[in-house]
C-alpha cells in the first residue's frame, strides 16, 4: 500500500513498548547473559530487557550487535544485542529476533493503515451523504459558495478558506470567505497564482517560505470541477510554521470540490432555467399588451374602408398602426422604431400615446407630428428614433399627410396607376427642432391609401431574396382595379407574402394599412392584427 511521504508512524505507535517487551521477553530465557534493547531513530531505548547482564558484556570488551528494524525499506528503529561473549553478526539468535520484530512491525503497519483506509471511507461516506443534506434542498445559488466553505473548514481544519467562482469575470470572483480580519490579505494573489499555474486543474498541497507568504504560507487547493469545465476553486491556508495539509486532507478537500461544482453548476442552470421561462413569461405578457395597443375595430365610414395587420418579429415589436376617429376625419399611423426587443417596444408604445395626445385638438398632420418630435427627443435616449407616416382622411375624399422619413405610402388607382408620396421631415426622435410639412392628395371612389413598413418589402425567403416594393406595388395596383375591398387587399399580401418567406425567420416586424376610398356605403372594416 502507498503512503503519503512523512506520514510514517513511529516505532511505539506501531508496537507500544508492552508489546515490545512481550516479543523480547521470548527471547531472553534463551539467552539469560545478554541485554536486548530496541532503540528509537534518535537512539533512545524504548524496551530493554537482560540489563543484568550489561555490566559483565560491557567489562569483557565484548561490542554489541546491532541491526536496524525497518518498514519498507526505511529504517524506523535498532535491535541491539549486547552479548557476554563475541558474537557473529548473523547469529540465528539475532536474526530471529530481528524477523519477529519486523513482521511484527509490518503487520501492525497493516493493520493501521487498513484502518486508516477504513476510516478514510467512512468520512468520505459521511461526507457525501452530509453534501447531499448541505448543498441540495433548495438551496439558493447565492448561499452555496458559503456554505461549501463551512463545510470544507470542518473536514480540513484550516484558519482561512475561500472559495472562488469564473462568473462572466474571467479572473474570478471571491464567492465566499472564512477567517479572521485582515487574514484574506494576499490570498487573492495566491489564487491568481495557482490558476495561472499548469497545475491550477488538479489538487495540489504547497509550503511557500517566502517571507512575504507567511499568512498563506502553507496552501491546500481544490479546483471545482464540472463535466470538462473549471468553475472556479477552493483555496485552503494555514500560517507558517503550521502542519502541512495531507494527502488525506487533499482527497477530502477534492471530493467536496467535486459534488460542490455540480451542485453550484445545477444551482446555475437551474436559475437560468427559472429566468428564462420568467423572461418568456414576461415577454409574452409584453406581447398581449402591445397587441392590445393595435385597434382591433378600425373606425368605419361611408367614406373609407379600413383595414391592416401587424406582426412582431420577436415577442415584441417597434412596429405599431393606428386608426381613430376626429369628428368627420379619420386619422391614420402606421410607424416604425428603428430598433428591435423591448427598448424598441416600450419606445412604440410611448410614440402612439404622445401621437394620440398631439392630435386631439385639430391639428394638421405636420403640426402633429412636429409636436409629437419635440416631445419624443426629450425621451428618446440611446440614439431611439421612429420613422412613421400621419394622414388625415377626409369625407371627400382628400388625404393631408405628413411623412416623417418613413417608406413612400403607395396611392393606388382603380384605374390602375400608382403613386409613391413623399417625405415632409425627417425621423422623428432626432431633432426637436425638426418641423414636418404637409401633403396633399385626393382619392377618388376605389382608389386606396397603402400605408407600411420596411418589414414588408424587406422581408426575405430561405435564399436571403427580398420581397421588394415592386411586388407589394404590383399585388395592389392589381387588386385595387379589381376592385377587391381593403379587408381582401390586406389578406391577399400576408398570404402572397407568408408563400414568398416560406420556414425562413422573419426578418423584421411588418405592418401594412389599406385605406379605400368608398362608394359611400357604410362598410365594417373590423381586422384584428396577425401575429
Amino acid at each position: 500500500m502507498s503512503r503519503e511521504p512523512g506520514a510514517r508512524p513511529s516505532l511505539v505507535r506501531l508496537l507500544p513498548r508492552h508489546e515490545l517487551g512481550a516479543l523480547l521477553d521470548a527471547f531472553v530465557p534463551l539467552s539469560p547473559v545478554r541485554r536486548w534493547r530496541v532503540l528509537d531513530t534518535a537512539g533512545a531505548a524504548l524496551v530493554e530487557r537482560g540489563g543484568e547482564a550489561h555490566a559483565a558484556a560491557d567489562g569483557a570488551g565484548v561490542a554489541p550487535l546491532v541491526t536496524p528494524l525497518t518498514l519498507d525499506g526505511e529504517a524506523i528503529g535498532t535491535l541491539e544485542l549486547a552479548p557476554a561473549a563475541p558474537l557473529d553478526a548473523g547469529h540465528a539468535l539475532l536474526r530471529a529476533a530481528h524477523s519477529v520484530l519486523e513482521q511484527a512491525l509490518a503487520a501492525a503497519s497493516m493493520r493501521r493503515e487498513l484502518a486508516s483506509e477504513t476510516l478514510e471511507r467512512y468520512r468520505e461516506v459521511h461526507l457525501a451523504y452530509r453534501l447531499g443534506e448541505v448543498l441540495t434542498g433548495g438551496v439558493e445559488l447565492a448561499a452555496l459558495p458559503a456554505r461549501v466553505l463551512d463545510e470544507a473548514v470542518r473536514v480540513v481544519q484550516a484558519p482561512y478558506a475561500l472559495l472562488v467562482l469564473d462568473d462572466d469575470d474571467a479572473g474570478g470572483r471571491v464567492a465566499a470567505e472564512r477567517g479572521a480580519e485582515g487574514s484574506a490579505d494576499g490570498a487573492r494573489e495566491v489564487v491568481a497564482a495557482i490558476r495561472a499555474g499548469s497545475a491550477a486543474d488538479r489538487a495540489g498541497i504547497d509550503v511557500d517560505e517566502r517571507p512575504e507568504a507567511a499568512a498563506h504560507a502553507v496552501r491546500l487547493w481544490a479546483p471545482l470541477r464540472a463535466g470538462e469545465r473549471t468553475v472556479g476553486g477552493l483555496l485552503l491556508s494555514r500560517p507558517a510554521g503550521s502542519r502541512v495539509f495531507s494527502a488525506g486532507d487533499a482527497k477530502m478537500l477534492s471530493a467536496l470540490a467535486a459534488q460542490a461544482a455540480t451542485s453550484i453548476e445545477n444551482a446555475r442552470l437551474h436559475a437560468a432555467s427559472l429566468e428564462q421561462a420568467r423572461m418568456a413569461r414576461e415577454l409574452q405578457l409584453a406581447h398581449e399588451v402591445q397587441s392590445r395597443l393595435m385597434p382591433t375595430v378600425l373606425p368605419s365610414s361611408t367614406s373609407w374602408q379600413l383595414a391592416a395587420w401587424w406582426s412582431a418579429a420577436r415577442e415584441v415589436a417597434g412596429d405599431f398602426y393606428d386608426a381613430t376617429r376626429q369628428g368627420e376625419t379619420t386619422v391614420v399611423t402606421v410607424g416604425d422604431v428603428a430598433d428591435k426587443g423591448m427598448a424598441a417596444a416600450l419606445f412604440m408604445a410611448l410614440t402612439r400615446s404622445v401621437l394620440r395626445a398631439s392630435a386631439v385638438d385639430g391639428r394638421d398632420p405636420g403640426d402633429v407630428v412636429t409636436r409629437a418630435n419635440a416631445l419624443l427627443c426629450a425621451d428618446a435616449s440611446d440614439g431611439m428614433f421612429v420613422t412613421l407616416a400621419h394622414a388625415h382622411l377626409a369625407s371627400d375624399g382628400t388625404v393631408r399627410y405628413a411623412n416623417a422619413g418613413h417608406n413612400p405610402p403607395l396611392v393606388a388607382r382603380a384605374d390602375g396607376s400608382l403613386e409613391r408620396l413623399p417625405r415632409t421631415g425627417i425621423l422623428v426622435g432626432w431633432d426637436d427642432a425638426a418641423r414636418y410639412g404637409v401633403e396633399t392628395v385626393r382619392l377618388a371612389s376605389g382608389d386606396a391609401l397603402v400605408l407600411y413598413t420596411d418589414g414588408v418589402t424587406e422581408a426575405r425567403d430561405a435564399r436571403g431574396r427580398e420581397y421588394g416594393e415592386e411586388r407589394l406595388v404590383e399585388l395592389v395596383r392589381d387588386h385595387v382595379a379589381a376592385r377587391r375591398s381593403a379587408a381582401a387587399i390586406v389578406s391577399a399580401l400576408r398570404t402572397d407574402l407568408a408563400g414568398f418567406v416560406g420556414d425562413a425567420d422573419a426578418f423584421d416586424d411588418a405592418t401594412v394599412l389599406v385605406a379605400l376610398r368608398g362608394s359611400g356605403e357604410r362598410v365594417s372594416t373590423s381586422q384584428a392584427p396577425g401575429t
